[in-house]
């Protein structure tokens, strides 16, 4: 399981992207109205830790980061023991 404060920074992160992203927006469609080098150093200055490429994908069950597939927000391993069971629709164990 993964420790609460990494769980809590990805929703930290998820949250204010919103925020960062409409602000963004907004500074972008003044540039295009009108350049000037004040605006262009505030977009700059838009600290990257807000922004939602610091969203880590995390396993809903297990918390895990690496091996998450989108389609099922699981690690591999949850897929294939949930698989096994008949758990997830549309996904079936095969063996020869």
């Amino acid at each position: 399981m993964t420790r609460l404060s990494l769980i809590n920074k990805n929703i930290f992160f998820y949250k204010n992207s919103n925020k960062i992203k409409k602000k963004k927006k907004c500074i972008k469609v003044e540039l295009k109205k009108k350049f000037s080098i004040f605006l262009f150093f505030k977009l700059q200055s838009i600290k990257k830790k807000f922004l939602l490429v610091r969203f880590i994908r995390r396993c809903y069950i297990s918390g895990r980061n690496r091996s998450v597939y989108k389609r099922f927000d699981l690690n591999r391993n949850l897929i294939r023991k949930l698989g096994l069971f008949g758990f997830l629709i549309g996904l079936e164990k095969s063996s020869w």
